[in-house]
């Protein structure tokens, strides 16, 4: 995947997981992508270490997450792939069958489409916190 299709599925990522909020929490899960411990556990044992409430950190953990999922088994990496694993996680049938999912479709759907980004509820302290985080290569 290009650099740029893989900042517009993790935009995508963020609207299915957050509606774009930079302080969301659900649980475990915290930040604008959802990241659960495990996933910054994963990513801390490959060498990643980042702050999953930040964009740039979200970023990425998502990439690295999700780029170990695909190289481990062996799939291509396509915009499918990355939304199953990051979704369903590195062993779940959607991800080792390579199948469409509902979450695969809306993600695929949304990366295609970007308009969304300027509708996001970003709180103020959000906003400024994205501007000075920015995931790599993304302007």
């Amino acid at each position: 995947m290009s650099e740029s299709a893989l900042v517009a599925l993790f935009l995508a990522l963020i609207q299915l997981e957050s509606g774009g909020n930079l302080d969301a929490r659900n649980g475990p899960a915290v930040g604008p992508a959802q990241i659960k411990p495990g996933v910054i556990s994963d990513c801390a044992r490959l060498g990643v270490k980042a702050d999953p409430k930040t964009l740039a950190g979200s970023y990425a953990l998502f990439r690295t997450y999700t780029g170990a999922t695909l190289a481990r088994r062996g799939l291509p990496d396509t915009a499918r792939n990355r939304a199953n694993a990051w979704r369903f996680g590195p062993y779940s049938a959607p991800v080792t069958r390579n199948a469409e999912t509902t979450y695969s479709r809306k993600a695929e759907a949304l990366s295609r489409d970007l308009s969304f980004v300027g509708k996001w509820p970003l709180k103020a302290q959000s906003a400024a916190n994205a501007l000075r985080h920015r995931p790599p290569n993304a302007r």
